[in-house]
């Protein structure tokens, strides 16, 4: 089978790729400025803070996103405004009762954490909860007309924001708190989904009315991706939660930053996987297995050739990334660090595995694996965690995340023949194929001139 044309992975990931890179560098930014400015115990609170507002997109983006990315990309553009008022409702219904969640139960959950400044910070963040309704509907919008311009620009404009806040807070002011952080954090928000909407307006429609039929649509669709991501940031956040409990604050700060830094090796995954599932989608309504196949396996090789490299020098050169990031203060964390890159590799074979299933129409498969493996690591972390302290959660995690992986490989392989083989083929074959794209899209252009 010919590869096909690199003309919709270029043309797409351009913007995708800057919209993930500026989050992460912007992210990386703030934990230089912080780590250096608060306490551990309060860059701790700050993890755990960025750890729930995470779970909080999740959730909301679950019940939402995909189905919408789905039905849009698979109906007829006269479905389009009945799709989007009924994925507006869900998003102001969803995000309406999480608010009611914190208000309700965020004391509690903070006392079982030891961490008491937490409820303040969440609480405080309840206004950007609210404006999280018209920038996620702006953003899966522009997500599903495979138009990420406008995403690039919302994200820039709220990360960045954000960070220049803090930036001048500190450089005018002087030392910041948790609640000038959440104060900023809120004012990025609100310019980002300004900016966001000045995209977005050419997607939406005026006469946008209520459908049931679609309503329970997308509720249906959702419910699996929603319990898969539920299960998936259960997954990935429990260490921080145990850690948290069991230690303190101020290990979740050395571990936090770990993840940040394995964080830099995991853009390509999200990234590709934001482009493949619409394409996966549109190969799935043609029945055309084989290509959601090599989708499969090409984007996984793409991305290791990526990943490889880069995990590698940060596994030979632990200490010095850590001291240009964080400090010396966090080089404690350097064997933490080796042990999150290393598992961070599963990363890319795990979060394709979801984007397939969900695009071919098995989210229940999906959410089984995840919610299994979820509980599974709850487990295995409390004891790692109890029996060696910090590195026992990093290793607990590790352990979790290779069973996660041969889980998939196997369902993979039932499903849709993916062989692993082929997967390295194509890590192998990256390099000259960007090697032979570049030549022609720059070298060829410049040579002509």
């Amino acid at each position: 089978m010919s590869d096909p044309k690199y003309t919709y992975w270029l043309k797409s990931g351009i913007y995708s790729g800057l919209q993930k890179i500026a989050v992460l560098l912007f992210g990386i930014g703030s934990v230089l400025v912080l780590t250096r400015s608060l306490t551990k115990s309060d860059m701790g609170v700050w993890n755990l803070f960025l750890v729930y507002t995470g779970i909080i997109e999740i959730v909301r983006q679950s019940l939402i996103k995909n189905a919408v990315i789905k039905y849009i990309n698979g109906h007829q553009a006269e479905e389009h405004p009945h799709i989007q008022s009924a994925a507006l409702y869900l998003n102001i219904s969803i995000t309406l009762l999480i608010g009611l969640l914190i208000a309700v139960f965020m004391h509690p959950v903070s006392i079982l954490l030891k961490a008491p400044s937490l409820a303040m910070v969440m609480y405080l963040f309840l206004p950007g909860l609210l404006l999280l309704i018209p920038f996620s509907h702006f953003e899966w919008t522009q997500n599903a007309n495979a138009d990420f311009r406008g995403i690039f620009w919302g994200y820039l404009s709220r990360q960045g924001i954000s960070f220049l806040l803090i930036v001048f807070h500190l450089l005018f002011i002087g030392n910041i708190s948790l609640t000038y952080l959440i104060c900023y954090f809120d004012a990025g928000l609100l310019c980002g989904t300004l900016v966001s909407a000045f995209f977005a307006r050419k997607f939406l429609y005026r006469n946008m009315k209520l459908n049931k039929a679609w309503l329970g649509k997308l509720w249906h669709f959702g419910k699996f991706v929603f319990g898969t991501n539920i299960s998936s940031s259960i997954f990935r956040n429990t260490d921080q939660f145990i850690i948290s409990s069991y230690l303190s604050t101020s290990a979740v700060a050395l571990y936090g930053v770990c993840l940040r830094i394995s964080n830099l090796v995991d853009v390509p995954s999200q990234v590709l996987g934001d482009i493949l599932f619409p394409k996966t989608a549109k190969m799935m309504e043609d029945g055309n297995m084989e290509m959601v196949k090599y989708y499969y396996e090409k984007a996984v090789g793409s991305i290791l050739g990526i990943a490889i490299p880069a995990s590698l020098v940060i596994m030979l050169l632990p200490k010095l990334i850590i001291t240009i990031i964080a400090g010396h203060k966090y080089l404690d964390a350097v064997p933490i660090l080796q042990v999150t890159i290393f598992y961070g590799l599963f990363l890319p074979f795990i979060k394709q595995f979801g984007t397939i299933m969900d695009s071919i129409g098995a989210p229940k498969t999906n959410f089984l694996v995840n919610t299994i493996v979820a509980a599974c690591n709850i487990f295995i972390c409390m004891y790692f965690t109890r029996q060696m302290g910090l590195m026992g959660a990093a290793y607990g995690t590790m352990t979790s995340y290779s069973i996660c992986f041969i889980i998939t490989q196997v369902i993979l392989y039932r499903k849709l023949n993916v062989n692993l083989l082929n997967v390295f083929k194509y890590c192998l074959q990256f390099y000259p194929e960007m090697l032979s794209v570049v030549q022609q899209r720059y070298f060829l252009k410049w040579k002509t001139r």
